[in-house]
């Protein structure tokens, strides 16, 4: 039983959690001295033990393994009296079978939150309790054992996801002496998407073959051009180089990659989030920049807008940003000056 709580034999656990976080710190504090290190996975549904977490989190509270730290839950103001709803589901995707080509079906798997947001005040309440807003929902990340200590090594946090253009805040709730601080920023709208619907979530599945199209278009059409005609102008020669590279990056593989297809990646810089408390900004602002120890994680809609939103998410991570691109791993850099090596000996080549 005590075994079920920390090592569930489905997958998942805290204890799984507070290893893999700290093993990859721990790994990287050793074997990547560079200035900016790579990013770091903190929830990804293409992981089994991120998967067994959330469908644990799926299951009536009566068949839950349970746990000290708290799983994936959602929250909206029906605990205040109000009328908004929401609940979460998760989507399997489907991974592709051998090369990834416009025949095969690809779709990542992700997390689906979606509800109904109404601003309406429940009279009981408001006379009850002094209410005098209501229209809010959240959901929220399981807990990190005593925390994912990030320090000073991280500069942002990764979201790939897909909205419906409303505004979403992001909360980190982290290690402090005050357990009522919350550092919050935020998604903004783009006013461009439209509510998720069934069938839109099935079209994932040919946003992603257009994907890998495309993704096997530009490697073969690059690589052709690299080898037909000697590149002479300094300009082209760094473009081209940038392209080949791009095409055969694996982050922008339509499954595996960050984003996958039919998703999006938003980067928010850790100072760029504001204090709040309860809700409500703090007159005192304190940076989120020199000791990030996040607990967990959370998305809060509250745009004061009634109607049905969706939000999907398929990966959270801590990254660093450098000319505008997110570092990637020491495996990442040594590929990269392998395809550059060889772009080279075949610019020499041509000239010859």
């Amino acid at each position: 039983m005590v075994r079920q709580l920390f090592l569930p034999a489905e997958g998942g656990g805290s204890l799984r959690r507070f290893l893999a976080i700290r093993q990859h710190l721990f790994r990287d504090k050793w074997q990547d001295d560079r200035p900016y290190r790579g990013p770091i996975t903190l929830f990804d549904f293409r992981r089994p033990n991120d998967v067994a977490d959330l469908r644990e989190s799926l299951l009536p509270a009566k068949r839950r393994w349970g746990g000290i730290f708290s799983g994936w839950r959602v929250s909206d103001d029906s605990v205040i009296g109000g009328f908004s709803s929401s609940l979460m589901e998760f989507n399997e995707g489907q991974e592709p079978k051998g090369e990834v080509n416009n025949n095969n079906t690809i779709a990542p798997p992700f997390l689906r939150w979606s509800g109904k947001l109404n601003t309406e005040i429940n009279r009981h309440s408001q006379l009850a309790r002094n209410i005098t807003r209501s229209g809010f929902a959240a959901i929220f990340t399981p807990e990190f054992p005593l925390g994912a200590p990030l320090g000073n090594k991280y500069k942002a946090l990764e979201i790939c996801c897909r909205t419906d253009g409303r505004t979403y805040a992001v909360n980190l709730k982290v290690e402090s002496y005050f357990p009522e601080d919350m550092y919050q920023g935020f998604i903004s709208g783009t006013g461009q998407n439209t509510i998720i619907t069934d069938k839109a979530a099935d079209n994932i599945l040919t946003d992603a073959d257009d994907n890998a199209k495309t993704h096997e278009n530009t490697q073969t059409s690059v690589d052709e051009a690299a080898e037909e005609q000697p590149i002479l102008d300094v300009r082209e020669h760094l473009k081209t180089r940038q392209q080949i590279i791009s095409s055969k990056d694996p982050n922008n593989h339509p499954y595996h990659g960050h984003p996958p297809a039919g998703f999006q990646r938003l980067i928010l810089p850790f100072k760029d989030f504001a204090l709040t408390s309860r809700g409500r900004m703090r007159y005192t602002q304190r940076d989120l920049d020199g000791s990030v120890n996040i607990e967990s994680i959370g998305f809060t809609l509250m745009d004061a807008n009634d109607g049905d939103f969706c939000f999907d998410l398929v990966s959270l991570r801590a990254v660093n940003i450098m000319g505008g691109e997110v570092v990637g791993t020491k495996e990442d850099d040594a590929r990269e000056e392998e395809i550059a090596t060889h772009f080279n000996q075949q610019r020499s080549k041509n000239e010859d």
